[in-house]
């Protein structure tokens, strides 16, 4: 699939579900309802947005098999440079960007750092399935109502994504010879250059999974996730302090889970629209309706796409890049 067909696909869910979200409420009743809302509480939310990634770029430093630990400043700057592309930039580049940045600051094969960005988002999927869990046992969702439904297909969705992704990492991680083989089959039509350079990327990510030969160190990022995902929680759960809504004390858990689901979902950048539907069908879960799960919806999306987007366009200009730089970041592979 193309990169232009891939953005419009995204642009068209994006602005079918903002019509979703917004069709029984008025703009007004929207704007009205942010007003109203607590300032305190999102002041609380953007401060906690930007620890949880700070959390993910600490987190992010025992991924990475270096001599000496990479320093933590560098971490930090690569991570909101790279969620801020995400926020900005189509096609979610981000992750490209993320190790393109850390691997051009530190000297890094940007191939191996990529790996560990690929494990990352398997350890949060599968921590994710486990907070899900959890979930469902305080709160089991039916597949009764059509929010129930919606949740239940999307954590399916989630759970089939995780495993075909540990599955990957774990097989090239203990088979690297039988995954050289195929990269050099499926290489052998290009030129003897071409075909050693991806060969010799294939190496450098490979190098990049060593988490799994690991156990106390794999125990030890799953604890760090656990406490991530947890700072995510408070933020869900002071968005609905701020609105004034009452639902049990681990709805935030469900929402995260929900939420987590949405932004899976291709969309405009910024999960924009994809954010709002998956707010709103949580919130539905706990009998919350639109002319509250609305301006939630909003209030939230704000709360994490402003810290990320203005402190990843702070590191950028300090880095001397520039936005148009960072649409190269996924050519780079050594």
């Amino acid at each position: 699939m193309n990169r232009a067909l891939q953005l419009t696909i995204g642009i068209a869910i994006s602005a079918v579900c903002l019509w979703f979200s917004m069709r029984d409420v008025r703009p007004g009743e929207v704007i009205a309802a942010l007003r109203q809302a607590n300032a305190l509480g999102f002041v609380s939310v953007v401060l906690l947005t930007v620890v949880g990634f700070w959390l993910r770029a600490f987190r992010w430093r025992w991924l990475l098999n270096t001599p000496q630990p990479v320093k933590i400043g560098s971490l930090f700057s690569a991570t909101m440079i790279g969620f801020m592309a995400n926020n900005v930039l189509p096609l979610r580049l981000g992750e490209f960007v993320r190790a393109w940045a850390l691997g051009r600051t530190e000297k890094l094969s940007k191939s191996t750092v990529f790996a560990t960005v690929v494990v990352e988002r398997v350890v949060d999927m599968l921590t994710l399935i486990a907070i899900f869990g959890i979930a469902m046992l305080i709160h089991p969702i039916g597949s009764g109502s059509e929010a129930g439904s919606m949740v239940r297909k999307g954590a399916t969705f989630m759970v089939l994504v995780s495993l075909g992704l540990t599955v990957f990492v774990v097989i090239l991680e203990r088979q690297p010879a039988l995954a050289h083989a195929f990269v050099r089959f499926v290489t052998a039509p290009l030129p003897e250059r071409l075909r050693d350079r991806a060969v010799g990327a294939l190496g450098h990510f490979v190098e990049g999974l060593t988490l799994f030969r690991d156990l106390p160190r794999l125990l030890w990022v799953f604890l760090l996730s656990f406490v991530m995902f947890g700072v995510f929680v408070l933020c869900l759960t002071i968005t609905m302090w701020a609105f004034d809504i009452h639902a049990e004390w681990y709805a935030g858990l469900v929402m995260l889970v929900i939420t987590a689901i949405g932004i899976m979902v291709p969309a405009a950048p910024g999960y924009i629209g994809t954010m709002n539907i998956a707010c709103m069908v949580g919130l539905k879960l706990f009998g919350v309706g639109p002319d509250k799960s609305v301006p939630f919806s909003w209030f939230y999306w704000a709360g994490q796409w402003l810290p990320v987007t203005v402190v990843g366009l702070w590191y950028l200009r300090r880095e001397g890049l520039s936005l148009r730089s960072l649409g190269t970041a996924d050519k780079g592979t050594t």
